[in-house]
């Protein structure tokens, strides 16, 4: 194994760290997906769509390019206001509701002045004659001098009254009262004080549109997911899907998954039994331990009657001097191809073999996810073949402190291809041998040398199998 493999191992030793980093992943994959198909989130892409819109863009600029100065609404006002200046609407309404336009109003229409006018005409006449109508010459001459009429006519004749009249009758004095009700009307004073606001696009519905955007954008939430988004952390993730747990969360072994015999021993016989070469008797649980958080399987020095297989005599009743355990799913779940792992601890994992292997219903093929043999070194291995011309390929991981405590060992399996992993660091690869049939787990630890101070076990945190999505 190289120097570079052997430092990657060293540097992923923290188990502790490599799950939770792990958990954080998974937890923002579950975030993610959840926050993928919110409501939150299509409206935020809503909001998105419009506030990015051509037609968001040219209302908004359509909204900050306009002034009241050069708005019809200015025009209105200023032509109002030209009418208010000028002479001739001075005049108008100063003589408008004046006493002196009263006074001759009122004078014109009333007996005096028809009287005085009839008596002019009668006067002026070529049959009038003095003597005889003396009574309405002096008539006239007292209407003639009276101080009302005598203003009657001078104001009838001034130019004031003159610029009153053609105004009155003017087009100009509808456009002014149209205009005078137009620039005094809410709408327009509300409309004129939004044109004066430099900040009128902020008090706009779009602006409070963009305003929520942004808010939301910047926000922890939305970061997160769009920092998750573009860099997409999730590829690996979503290949699996889980298709066999186990968490040992529980006080007792969930038997409906695993058996604690050889998978056939348990098949045809209905026993345990052990192997040529094995020191122990696997006992029905007994050595099995389930605290809530992990399973442990335990390996003693004690004496315990089993069977033994030999292959020239079959099942041989025994005495051994060491019970051990054997866990499998031989009854409960098999797999072709996948990613299966364990996060395991040994102690004292130099006195015995300890393994996590996956294997067919014949002894061929067989994969050892983890093994330690030979004095507590570290093995994985691949079987195949048949059991006249076996072939393997085994080779030896180093730099591992297996008192150290936890660590997840990995098998990815595919149709051309088996990696093992430790802590996620890829040990090995093997394109040869292939399994092409399902396979179950496997654990156990088996005695092979006399130990009288025999106490080693192997702990499973949890056990959990994928299968590639479809």
């Amino acid at each position: 194994m190289s120097f570079f493999l052997a430092s990657k191992l060293r540097r992923a030793s923290d188990t502790v760290a490599i799950e939770k980093k792990r958990d954080e992943l998974k937890s923002d994959f579950e975030d993610f997906e959840n926050f993928s198909k919110s409501d939150e989130l299509q409206h935020f892409n809503e909001l998105e769509t419009y506030v990015l819109s051509d037609k968001f863009k040219n209302h908004r600029k359509n909204i900050e390019g306009k002034s009241f100065k050069k708005s019809q609404l200015f025009q209105d006002e200023k032509q109002f206001k030209r009418f208010q200046k000028s002479r001739k609407f001075k005049t108008y309404f100063k003589l408008k509701d004046s006493s002196e336009l009263t006074n001759y109003n009122q004078l014109n229409e009333s007996d005096e002045l028809i009287r005085f006018k009839d008596l002019e005409t009668l006067v002026k006449s070529s049959s009038f004659n003095k003597k005889e109508q003396a009574d309405k010459l002096n008539e006239y001459k007292r209407l003639k001098s009276s101080a009302r009429i005598k203003e009657y006519f001078k104001f009838g004749k001034s130019k004031a009254l003159r610029i009153y009249q053609e105004v009155e009758k003017s087009s100009d004095l509808k456009t002014y009262y149209q205009l005078e009700e137009k620039i005094s009307s809410d709408d327009f004073l509300k409309e004129k004080e939004f044109l004066q606001d430099k900040k009128r696009f902020e008090k706009t519905k779009e602006y409070k549109k963009l305003q929520e955007y942004q808010q939301l954008k910047a926000s922890e939430k939305f970061v997160k997911f769009f920092k998750l988004k573009h860099k997409n952390p999730f590829e690996e993730i979503k290949k699996w899907e889980l298709t066999f747990s186990d968490e040992f969360d529980t006080n007792k072994l969930d038997t409906t998954k695993w058996t604690t015999r050889y998978y056939w021993g348990d098949k045809l016989l209905n026993k345990a039994y052990s192997l040529a070469g094995d020191l122990q008797s696997f006992t029905d649980g007994d050595n099995i331990q389930v605290s809530g958080t992990s399973a442990v399987l335990q390996a003693r020095k004690e004496k315990k009657d089993g069977l033994l297989w030999k292959p020239n005599l079959g099942f041989v009743p025994q005495q051994f001097e060491y019970t051990s355990a054997i866990i499998n799913t031989g009854n409960s779940f098999k797999q072709k191809y996948g990613k299966f792992e364990a996060k395991i601890k040994l102690k004292n994992h130099s006195q015995v073999q300890n393994s996590f292997w996956m294997v067919s219903n014949k002894i061929l093929p067989h994969i050892d996810v983890l093994k330690t043999a030979n004095e507590g070194k570290l093995m994985f291995g691949n079987f195949w073949g048949n059991e006249k011309s076996p072939q393997k390929n085994e080779f030896k991981v180093k730099g591992i402190d297996l008192s150290k405590g936890y660590y997840i060992y990995t098998l990815d399996w595919s149709a051309d291809k088996l990696e093992w992993k430790i802590n996620d660091v890829s040990v090995k690869i093997i394109k040869e041998g292939i399994p092409q049939e399902s396979m179950y787990l496997n654990f156990c630890i088996a005695v092979k040398n006399a130990s009288n101070n025999l106490n080693s076990e192997l702990e499973i945190d949890w056990v959990r199998c994928y299968q590639m999505k479809k």
